[in-house]
């Protein structure tokens, strides 16, 4: 394949845009992309301080170093953050995560934080997992969104941006399609405002490819973790394996089937959804953290984790 701008030889075909890139046309494609993306969505608007979740993985890396472009340009200040899940099973999976954030917060000399959720909350996922009658990866989220979240209320930053791509958010729509989830569908939001002690969340990936953010980490040589988390095909993950399966099928059959999903969600049916499903709930403050919580409850999900740990390592 030849370069559709410069004639020279392509290294990716971009089939829903119906382009063949070369490596500097793909990278300045994509960085251009996700910049439009953050203007017509005003994600980054009223930041002055912005947060990047990064597990060191490709999208996320991937995330850091493009946000970083960008940020500079409008003279906004990074975190780096990082959370240390514990999560090893013979493959030390959660302390080479981090060692490849860490590298890359490094080669950016951006500042950073590092949360190690056993040494400062008293449990690993991989604890929680064999403790608790919880599946493990709505312990791994609850655990991210919270430090994520605390994080970001102690460093002062006014938006947290995650590295979530098409392929994801379409999975995510499909389960809810699944489920019936019309709940969760309202809140799938690609900019989550700051509401109820909550940071504002943003997802500048959230119409770029998997396949996409892939190349591009590879073509600029950014470190990352190539392993898939060992939770994510033994625990539940039979159905969302299947419909990212199907979807990415279907991706090829049409090109831009997920982008398409993924965009008329957002635009037409997610804000119908809010409309009537996401209902403006009272929030109470945790007794223990301070952190929102139900109006009906003492203490927030996390906190009530981390008892039932403290109970459960009491015991051994």
């Amino acid at each position: 394949m030849n370069c559709s701008k410069c004639n020279g030889e392509a290294v990716i075909r971009i089939a829903h845009a119906n382009l063949s890139l070369c490596s500097v046309h793909f990278i300045e494609w994509l960085e251009e992309r996700v910049e439009r993306t953050v203007e017509k969505y005003k994600m980054l608007e009223g930041t002055k301080r912005l947060g990047i979740a990064v597990s060191g993985g490709k999208d996320s890396t991937t995330l850091l170093h493009v946000m970083k472009k960008i940020a500079d340009k409008k003279g906004i200040e990074i975190l780096g953050i990082n959370v240390d899940l514990g999560i090893d099973q013979g493959k030390l999976y959660s302390s080479k995560s981090t060692e490849m954030a860490l590298k890359n917060f490094e080669m950016l000399g951006i500042k950073y934080r590092i949360v190690n959720l056993e040494r400062e909350y008293g449990f690993s996922i991989d604890e929680a997992k064999r403790g608790i009658h919880r599946p493990v990866c709505s312990t791994c989220g609850l655990s991210k969104r919270y430090i994520t979240n605390w994080v970001a209320l102690e460093e002062g930053l006014d938006t947290v941006a995650t590295g979530h791509n098409v392929n994801d958010n379409a999975q995510f729509i499909m389960m809810g399609y699944l489920t019936g989830d019309v709940s969760n569908l309202s809140r799938l939001r690609s900019v989550a405002p700051s509401e109820n002690g909550l940071i504002k969340k943003i997802k500048p990936l959230f119409l770029t490819y998997e396949k996409e953010t892939l190349t591009y980490a590879l073509l600029k040589k950014i470190p990352f973790i190539l392993d898939s988390c060992p939770n994510t095909f033994r625990v539940g993950g039979r159905t969302q394996d299947s419909i990212r399966r199907n979807l990415e099928e279907m991706e090829d059959k049409v090109p831009g089937y997920m982008l398409n999903l993924v965009e008329s969600f957002e635009r037409k049916i997610r804000p119908a959804l809010e409309e009537k499903y996401l209902k403006k709930e009272e929030v109470g403050k945790c007794k223990i953290c301070g952190m929102p919580t139900s109006k009906d409850r003492d203490i927030c999900s996390f906190c009530a984790v981390r008892i039932k740990m403290k109970k459960v390592k009491s015991l051994t």
